[in-house]
C-alpha cells in the first residue's frame, strides 16, 4: 500500500498519544499515512508527530508518512541500553526504548487506543509511565467526518464494488440452467467462482476483495455467511462487495441481490420492499436526524408491511441487524445506525444503507449503498444496478 492519498491532518490533543503498531491499525494508518508491515513506535507531541524507524525503512518514512520527524530505531535502542544498562542496544525492549523517549522529552503519561498491546501498556506501568486509554477506545473521534479526498478514495472504493457487481450480472446472464444449477464457461456456477470473478474486477480497481459475500438460498439468511457450493437457478443471490484500495486503505462497501431464472411472487415482494426500505432511508437521512430514527422508521415498515423481525435468537429472522455504519479506513466504523443510535447526522460523515430483509425458505434480500451527508441531505457515493432477476 504505497502513501495514501486522502490525507487529513490530525487534531492532536495537549497529551501525547502513543502507537506501537502496522499500517492494519487504522488509527495509526490515519495518523501516520504510511504503510508498513511490521509494528513500529510512533508517537505525538506538542503538536507534532513523530515516528520511529528501522534504518532500511528510514528514507521512504521521511518521503512517504506525514510525520513531522522520523527517529532511527538504533539511536533510540543504544540511548535505551545506556538508561538502563544493557550491554548490546539490540536487546533493548519496547518498553525500554518507549520509557527513554518519554524521560529525554519530559512525557509522563501517554493517552492510546483499544488496539494498544496490553503487555506492553503493563510494563510502561511497571516502568512509572502512566497509560491512558482514550474514551471509549477512539484516539482520533474527528475521524466520523470525511475530508473531500477521503469522499473521493470511498467513491474509488465503491467503483470496485461495481466492477465486482458487474461480472456477477454478466456470469449469472450467460449462465445456463440445467435442472439445479448453473452452468456458466462449462462448468458448475458456484458461489466460490462468483469471489474469483469480483477478486479479478476488484483487483483492476486497486481495491482487494477478501471475504466477499456471495450467498444464495438459505445461505444468505445468516447474512454474514459467505456462501459455498452451487448457485441454485430460482433463487435469491445475496453479494455483498466491500474492496479495500490498496493505494490508501479506504473502503468500498455496496450490496446487490440477484436472481437468475424466475422469481416467485414472494420473492418480488421480499425485494419490491428491501428496495423502498432503501429509498425511506435515503429520503430521511440528513443533517440533525438521529440515526436511530432512520433505523426504527425502516422496522416499523417492515412491521407494517407483515414482515416479522425474530432476533437475539439461535435462528433470527426479519430485519434483525443494523440499517448502516460508518465507512472509511474501516469498513465498519462509528457511527453505527442502530435502534438506540441517538448521534446524529452531520455533513461530512460517510455511511452505508443496508435494510435487509431474511426468511429460511425464501431467502434473503439486501440493498445496500453509501452515501456522503452534505447540507440539506445526502449524495450517493456507490453506483450500481439495481437490476435483479436475470432470465
Amino acid at each position: 500500500m504505497p502513501k495514501p492519498t486522502a490525507k487529513k491532518t490530525v487534531r492532536t490533543t495537549q497529551l501525547p498519544v502513543l502507537f506501537h503498531a502496522d499500517a492494519h491499525d487504522p488509527d495509526m494508518l490515519y495518523f501516520s499515512r504510511f504503510n508498513a508491515d511490521d509494528p513500529y513506535l510512533a508517537f505525538s507531541l506538542n503538536g507534532k508527530k513523530i515516528g520511529v524507524s528501522h534504518s532500511m525503512e528510514y528514507q521512504r518514512m521521511l518521503a512517504e508518512s506525514d510525520f513531522d520527524e522520523v527517529l532511527l530505531l538504533n539511536e533510540v535502542q543504544v540511548g535505551a541500553a545506556k538508561r538502563f544498562k544493557v550491554s548490546d542496544y539490540r536487546k533493548t525492549s519496547i518498553s525500554q526504548q518507549v520509557l527513554h523517549l518519554a524521560k529525554i522529552h519530559g512525557i509522563k503519561e501517554f493517552r492510546v487506543g483499544s488496539r494498544f498491546p496490553t503487555g506492553l501498556a503493563f510494563e510502561l506501568l511497571a516502568g512509572g509511565l502512566k497509560i491512558s486509554p482514550a474514551n471509549d477506545g477512539e484516539l482520533f473521534p474527528e475521524r466520523i467526518t470525511k475530508t473531500a479526498s477521503e469522499i473521493e478514495a470511498l467513491r474509488k472504493g465503491n467503483a470496485a464494488s461495481a466492477a465486482g457487481f458487474k461480472v456477477v450480472r454478466k456470469a449469472l446472464a450467460e449462465s445456463k440452467i440445467k435442472g439445479d444449477t448453473l452452468i456458466y464457461q462449462g462448468r458448475v456456477l458456484t458461489s466460490e467462482r462468483l469471489r474469483e470473478l469480483i477478486s479479478l474486477a476488484a483487483l483492476e480497481k486497486d481495491a482487494i476483495a477478501l471475504h466477499t459475500i456471495a450467498a444464495g438460498g438459505d445461505q444468505a439468511c445468516d447474512c454474514h455467511n459467505a456462501g459455498s457450493g452451487p448457485i441454485r437457478p430460482h433463487e435469491l443471490i445475496v453479494v455483498d462487495i466491500f474492496p479495500q484500495r490498496t493505494s490508501d486503505g479506504y473502503w468500498g462497501d455496496m450490496t446487490r441481490t440477484f436472481l437468475k431464472g424466475k422469481a416467485s411472487d414472494a420473492q418480488k415482494k421480499l425485494v419490491r420492499t428491501v428496495k423502498k426500505a432503501h429509498g425511506m432511508a435515503l429520503e430521511m437521512i440528513k443533517p440533525g436526524v438521529s440515526g436511530g430514527k432512520v433505523h426504527n422508521a425502516i422496522q416499523t415498515f417492515f412491521d407494517k408491511q407483515g414482515y416479522v423481525t425474530e432476533r437475539d435468537c439461535a435462528k433470527p429472522k426479519g430485519f434483525f441487524h443494523g440499517l448502516g455504519h460508518g465507512i472509511g479506513l474501516e469498513v465498519h466504523e462509528a457511527p453505527f445506525m442502530r435502534a438506540t443510535a441517538d448521534w446524529k447526522f452531520k455533513p461530512g460523515m460517510a455511511v452505508t444503507v443496508e435494510p435487509g430483509l431474511y426468511y429460511q425458505g425464501l431467502g434473503g434480500v439486501r440493498i445496500e449503498d453509501m452515501i456522503h451527508i452534505i447540507p440539506g441531505g445526502n449524495e450517493l457515493i456507490s453506483s450500481s444496478s439495481y437490476q435483479w432477476e436475470i432470465a
